[in-house]
């Protein structure tokens, strides 16, 4: 698959949709990597999306996506259950699939594997028009749910293609790259839908032999994002509301007659599978469905209070969100949507090279927080300065494709004039761990916002955490998950197994993500990473700084301990008279 432009995404109208009490669409662990070309989907990411094998003698290869329906049932394309050599119907016991994987070549504690008892293809599937390109297979053995296996939610309501023009759907695969590749690790990208006179006209002679009234739609940018081959068969999916939806089946591209390559210029086509539900539903007994409201729904209903957006500092300009009320933050790219985030640089006395340590967060255009630990002296180092506007430290210049054009950015170096470290931190241990740094010069960069005295973090809010993390990988890309709260008293008694007394005066809180960098390796975030969240108004959304990170247990497999923020609304006063000090 080649990935470009789509760490920005633009998302327009979201249709409201209310769950039933089954549950489909929903990810259970979320994580997500943005990369300057694209994004490497993590374990967890797509978990209705499986892998395709073909039994060859000896051996046996990955041939196509399948999507989960039931606890028995996957959907695929139909093109993908022929023989591609002897064009002949392959019989089911050539043919399993994986689930819950995310790499082809790992083997993955998450993965499961199935036999297909059963390929049910549509009876009007056409090989050479792809028409009715459909196909479902039933499993030998039931599926097991889990975080990294679940079912897609279907369509329902209205199907006509007008609905849906101009949506941003997802797909995900392991489909050859740019240089006709296979690669390892699942990834995904992000296509408009397009109309069908708009596919048609951008190649009557070709589009017109596989695009059908009704049962297939176009979608693409047609600047170098594209599926290729072996994405075939996977699902398109739409954010609906809380849950995910298919809503679309990859059938085929438009490919070079000379290398027979996808040209990462044409547009995509897909059979709609809200067409087909009544023929999904006449093989297989679907009980996870969704309901849609009577009218789509732009974006939710923001608050009228002026009050709701009150921020510590009085700054102005303070969190600004850049996309519509409501976005999620998964749809976000990274691109300018996180100025307030900086790296903090000490200089090597030995080497003289600049090392980054620690994470700033801008709050002020001449101050920044951090956790103290970040800024206490080092042997052999000095502090120096912090940089800011940067994505992927290990670059000097970071690449962005956007809406076809690139886009270059380089990072702002501000020297740091002077320090000030909370006078009760490590009193008890790692308590009080925050910092204030100024800044030599003030910056023109967009502050994060700082709560109000006395708010509480948001249990209700989407809460997530951003910046980079510790590992030895070479790469090292900016990097968001989704946090969630945990009971504090929990996890104070955890830590004090350790002889770590937690701070019971309100100076920290307790929270959990993904630390998975792959199946096999996890890794925390360097220190001091935003713990944030979005605040919506009556035009625009803010984001707010809920905790920085402050520590966490060294071993990240131990799930039973978990990460200690320092919480920054305790701080209010301290922060407040500290900058009137140094302005």
């Amino acid at each position: 698959m080649k990935l470009f432009t789509i760490a920005i995404v633009l998302v327009l109208e979201i249709i409201s949709w209310s769950n039933d009490a089954a549950s489909c669409g929903q990810k259970k662990a979320i994580a997500q990597q943005f990369i300057a070309f694209g994004y490497r989907a993590l374990a967890g990411s797509w978990p209705w999306h499986g892998a395709m094998f073909v039994r060859v003698p000896k051996s046996s290869s990955y041939a196509c996506g399948v999507t989960v329906l039931t606890e028995q049932f996957v959907i695929t394309a139909a093109h993908c259950t022929i023989d591609p050599t002897e064009r002949q119907r392959l019989p089911p016991s050539r043919v399993f699939v994986k689930l819950g994987v995310t790499n082809l070549d790992a083997s993955e504690k998450h993965a499961q594997q199935h036999n297909v008892d059963i390929i049910i293809r549509h009876e009007g599937y056409d090989d050479i028009s792809f028409e009715d390109d459909v196909a479902l297979m039933k499993l030998y053995t039931e599926i097991t749910y889990s975080s990294h296996v679940q079912p897609i939610c279907l369509w329902q309501g209205d199907k006509s293609l007008n609905k849906i023009v101009a949506k941003i759907g997802y797909i995900a695969g392991w489909g050859l790259d740019e240089n006709y590749g296979l690669p390892k690790d699942l990834n995904e990208a992000t296509m408009p839908i397009v109309s069908k006179q708009d596919c048609l006209d951008s190649d009557y002679d070709h589009y017109s032999k596989v695009f059908h009234d009704k049962k297939t739609f176009c979608a693409g940018y047609r600047n170098g994002t594209a599926a290729g081959p072996g994405d075939s068969g996977g699902g398109m999916f739409l954010r609906v509301g809380n849950s995910w939806v298919l809503r679309g089946i990859v059938s085929n591209g438009k490919t070079d007659p000379n290398t027979l390559k996808i040209i990462s210029t044409s547009y995509l086509v897909l059979m709609d599978a809200a067409y087909y539900i009544d023929w999904i539903r006449s093989h297989v007994t679907i009980e996870t469905t969704i309901e849609t409201d009577a009218e789509p729904i732009e974006t939710p209903a923001a608050s009228t209070s002026s009050g709701d957006q009150a921020n510590l500092l009085d700054v102005s300009q303070c969190g600004k969100e850049k996309y519509p009320l409501g976005t999620p933050e998964e749809f976000k790219g990274s691109l300018g949507q996180y100025p307030w985030l900086a790296v903090i640089e000490f200089v090597n006395l030995n080497t003289r090279f600049l090392e980054d340590v620690c994470h700033g967060i801008l709050i002020h255009p001449r101050f920044m927080l951090t956790a103290a630990h970040c800024v206490q002296r080092r042997r052999l180092a000095t502090l120096r300065s912090v940089r800011l506007n940067d994505y992927r430290l290990d670059t000097v210049t970071d690449i962005f494709e956007v809406e076809g054009k690139t886009v270059k950015t380089t990072a702002v170096r501000i020297p740091i004039k002077g320090v000030s470290v909370h006078p009760s931190y490590d009193t008890p241990k790692f308590a009080n761990n925050i910092a204030l740094i100024q800044l030599d010069q003030s910056t023109a960069l967009t502050p994060i916002c700082l709560p109000t005295k006395g708010t509480p973090v948001p249990a209700n809010k989407l809460l997530s955490i951003v910046g980079w993390k510790k590992h030895s990988r070479p790469e090292k890309y900016l990097i968001r998950n989704v946090v969630q709260l945990a009971d504090f008293q929990s996890c104070k008694r955890k830590y004090a197994d350790t002889n770590v007394a937690l701070d019971t005066s309100g100076g920290q809180i307790c929270s959990t993500y993904n630390h998975d960098d792959n199946d096999e390796n996890c890794s925390h975030y360097m220190g001091a990473a935003p713990f944030q969240y979005v605040r919506n108004g009556p035009f625009e959304g803010r984001y707010f700084l809920a905790a920085i990170s402050s520590f966490g247990h060294s071993d990240c497999r131990r799930e039973e301990y978990s990460d200690v923020f320092t919480n920054v609304g305790h701080y209010s006063d301290w922060i407040r008279d500290k900058l009137k000090q140094n302005e």
